[in-house]
């Protein structure tokens, strides 16, 4: 019952700032089945759209963002990500699918420049990886991929850059890149994956926000040089690449305050 009137208190509170966004949204997906396999995908996924942003506060795509201590331009936020299911296929053909998975926790952000739209950001979380097969829960292991970002905000549009370097456990790398004993066939030796490096990523991404509609789009790659999983039987190629296109549709005010009376 408290937990219930908590999150109740705390959807309140958001549902009546006017700088809450709230929607719903497709987006359709490019992916390899992971970093070196040579096999993609491509799904479309609907989402939720929640943007909010104040001087302490700020949740969106990005995660929430809290306001730590009183450093100028520090703050700590909750870094989420994840990954979506994979039926296996090429190098994993006949080893068990890969099941959809949730990445989260925290991350200390700095701001060291900020003027006329153009922002500088250092980035720096590790977070724990969690699969689920829709009937059970299983840790992962952990990844931490320190970037620099850089946004820029011109007209209306916001442009994102974002490069840096991947490291994981060796728990979770054994997930993706291991061969187990039974899984072993010709040509997919027995394998144990250690932890640390695999691969230095880069992003851009463009979106707009408009009275009722928030788009957006983005390409990112990996190079996979120098990365611990290049000796797994697993691994096909040196590279990978990522994509997206999104649309949202967003609810007027007058939404938040139906739901606010729901909640009252």
């Amino acid at each position: 019952m408290k937990k219930k009137l908590f999150l109740l208190l705390f959807l309140g509170h958001y549902i009546n700032a006017s700088e809450l966004d709230l929607g719903m949204g497709i987006g359709d997906m490019y992916y390899p089945d992971y970093l070196g396999s040579d096999h993609a995908n491509n799904m479309v996924i609907p989402f939720p759209f929640i943007d909010y942003h104040s001087k302490k506060l700020d949740i969106d795509k990005d995660g929430i963002k809290q306001q730590l201590f009183s450093i100028d331009g520090l703050s700590a936020r909750v870094s989420m990500n994840g990954s979506l299911p994979v039926t296996s296929s090429g190098a994993r053909k006949g080893m068990d699918d890969l099941d959809p998975a949730v990445e989260i926790g925290p991350a200390l952000v700095y701001k060291f420049y900020e003027q006329n739209g153009l922002t500088f950001k250092l980035d720096i979380p590790i977070r724990a990886v969690v699969s689920t097969d829709w009937e059970s829960v299983d840790y992962r292991g952990y990844k931490t991929d320190p970037r620099i970002a850089i946004d820029y905000d011109i007209d209306g549009y916001l442009l994102q850059f974002q490069t840096g370097g991947v490291w994981a456990d060796s728990r979770y790398n054994n997930y993706i890149y291991g061969v187990d004993r039974d899984d072993v066939i010709k040509g997919r030796a027995e394998y144990k994956a250690k932890a640390g490096y695999l691969g230095y990523k880069t992003s851009f991404g463009i979106s707009k926000k408009y009275e009722k509609i928030w788009a957006g789009a983005f390409i990112r790659h990996y190079s996979l040089g120098g990365a611990v999983s290049n000796d797994s039987p697993l691994t096909r190629q040196n590279y990978a690449i990522y994509g997206g296109l999104f649309i949202a549709y967003l609810f007027d005010k007058n939404f938040y305050q139906k739901v606010k009376k729901w909640i009252e």
